[in-house]
Parts: structure tokens; C-alpha cells; sequence
């Protein structure tokens, strides 16, 4: 090799040294995300369906395109539902809500992507898969799946009314992080009051103090939201005109704030009754309020008709 080639292949090494050590490092993704919550809907209100995502790290909301897909209880794909486009909050722990139209209007939510089509959930055995990155399994469960689901979660099926959400108890008690999935549904996964969040809501975790950021020590306050659940109410057809109302928060020591149809949110307890109410169509709404004034900005929410006694 003469020693012009020589020159030439060395200024062109340290070129591409150069650009590698200036370009941007390509952080934004969507592989650091775990389904965090699933709703088969209830006897109720069956289509009302939602799946939640989870970012586990920073930057992960560049998911158009990308899809969630559901199985049924023998493993057969019934519905691959996509996000449109990449999403705004891409801060750690935010969440990601696919849901059907019937879901949205229950809970008083807009989803960042719709779930369709209605009716691929069954509360008795399936399965849904973020990508082939994570997948989560239920109640009769028994096909195969893109990535390891292990035993289904909720054997005898997800009780009525109920959500599964993924528990974030083994690494960070207040966040979610990897170690918190074991690739076993059944460890992972219980049965929760329903509460899905959309992308728009900031994210209410609380990080953990200690070396890298583990469970080595208390939760450090990151003055995020608390999320309300409503943990019992009247069926959609109810005979009763005083209706009772129970309700809870994610953050310990919250008060509540309730509302009636169009009327202001004012100070309530759990349980709660409303005065006499007319026949016909109500909405009920809930909101928590965190410790330092922190209000639920998504309400849980619920629609209910007072009908009259027979005769």
C-alpha cells in the first residue's frame, strides 16, 4: 500500500470517528414498554375494552405504527389494533390507552388509539401482545404466544368488573422498572378495579431513592397526580334513587371531590350516597386530591339510568 492510500484510509477512519462521537445519541424508542393493564370489559357494558402500555424509561413513545395484539383462549389472533402516530409525553412511567369507544365513554377518557374491533376480549381466557416485545395471559389461556407469557394470570377468568394491572412491587415499589416482569402472568398480573390513563395524563409514580434509583429507600414525592377508582356502584339499571358510591385513590392520604350530573365537584367520602335522584339517565364522577393539592385530572366516571319499581 503506498503512502498516499495509507494517508487516505487513515483521514477517512478518523472522519467516522468524528460523526460518531458528534450524532445524537438515538434514545427514543418503544422497546422499553410493558402491557401495564387490561380490561375485558363487564356483563354491563361488555365492548368496553381497554389495554394500557407503560414506559419503563424514558423516550419510548415513538410507537406509530406499532400494535397491540389480542388472542383468544386458544391463541388465535382476533384483533391487532395500531397507534396512528408517535405520541406526546414520553416522560418515564407514562402510559399509552387503546380502548373502544364504549370504554372511553365509561370511564371518561379519550384513548390515544383505538381498540378494535369490540368484543376480542373475553373475560375468560386470552391474551394481549405489545409487539412480540411483551405479552400477557388470562384466565383459560393455553396457546402460544410471540414472547413468554408463562401461566396465565386470573385462572378462573377475570372476575366481573374487574381490570388486570401488573404489579410493581419487586424493584421500585412506586415505579414500574424490569424487574417486575417475571415472564409469569400469574406472578405478575392481579385483579384490580379498572383505571385506564391515557398518554395525556402526567405520569403519578413516584421514583425511589437509593443506588439506581431501586427500592433501597422511601419514594422520593414527584408532586404527580393521584388516580381515582371506583370500587363499588349501582348497576347501569338501578331501582334505587339514593345509590351508594365507594371509592379509593393511588396516593395514601387523599381527600375526594364528587359530581353529579352538571353539577360542581364538591368535598365527599367514601362511601358515598346521593340524595334523591329522578328517573332517568346520571353520570356520576369521582376525583381524588393528593396530599399537596394535586387533583385527579382524569375523574373515574360512571353512567348509570334510575328506573321505576315494576307496577
Amino acid at each position: 500500500m503506498t503512502a498516499r492510500a495509507s494517508k487516505l484510509l487513515l483521514l477517512a477512519a478518523l472522519a467516522l470517528c468524528l460523526l460518531a462521537a458528534t450524532a445524537a445519541p438515538a434514545l427514543a424508542t418503544f422497546h422499553l414498554v410493558k402491557v401495564r393493564e387490561v380490561y375485558p370489559g363487564s356483563a354491563a357494558n361488555p365492548d368496553a375494552e381497554y389495554v394500557e402500555l407503560q414506559m419503563y424509561s424514558g423516550g419510548q413513545n415513538l410507537v406509530g405504527g406499532h400494535v397491540v395484539r389480542a388472542y383468544d383462549a386458544s391463541g388465535t389472533a382476533v384483533g391487532t389494533s395500531a397507534f396512528s402516530g408517535n405520541l406526546a409525553g414520553d416522560a418515564n412511567q407514562s402510559t399509552m390507552l387503546l380502548a373502544t369507544p364504549q370504554a372511553e365513554a365509561e370511564f371518561g377518557v379519550v384513548a390515544d388509539a383505538p381498540l378494535s374491533p369490540a368484543g376480542q376480549l373475553s373475560p375468560l381466557g386470552g391474551a394481549v401482545c405489545w409487539e412480540t416485545i411483551d405479552c400477557v395471559s388470562w384466565g383459560s389461556f393455553a396457546g402460544t404466544l410471540p414472547t413468554p407469557a408463562g401461566s396465565p394470570a386470573a385462572p378462573g377468568g377475570i372476575p366481573d368488573g374487574m381490570a388486570l394491572r401488573r404489579s410493581i412491587g419487586r424493584g421500585c415499589a412506586t415505579a414500574l422498572d424490569p424487574p417486575d416482569d417475571s415472564d409469569q402472568s400469574q406472578a405478575d398480573f392481579e385483579a384490580v378495579f379498572p383505571a385506564p390513563r391515557p398518554n395525556a395524563v402526567a405520569p403519578s409514580e413516584k421514583t425511589c431513592t437509593g443506588p439506581g434509583g431501586g427500592g433501597a429507600g422511601p419514594p422520593a414525592d414527584d408532586h404527580g397526580a393521584p388516580q381515582t377508582t371506583l370500587r363499588g356502584k349501582p348497576s347501569k339499571r338501578t331501582r334505587d334513587r339514593t345509590p351508594s358510591f365507594r371509592f379509593g385513590s393511588s396516593e395514601a392520604g387523599s381527600r375526594f371531590e364528587c359530581r353529579l350530573d352538571r353539577k360542581r365537584f364538591r368535598s365527599c367520602r367514601s362511601p358515598f350516597t346521593v340524595r334523591r335522584l329522578a328517573f332517568g339517565p346520571h353520570r356520576f364522577q369521582v376525583r381524588a386530591v393528593g396530599h399537596d393539592g394535586v387533583k385527579d385530572p382524569t375523574p373515574a366516571a360512571y353512567r348509570f339510568k334510575v328506573v321505576p319499581r315494576p307496577g
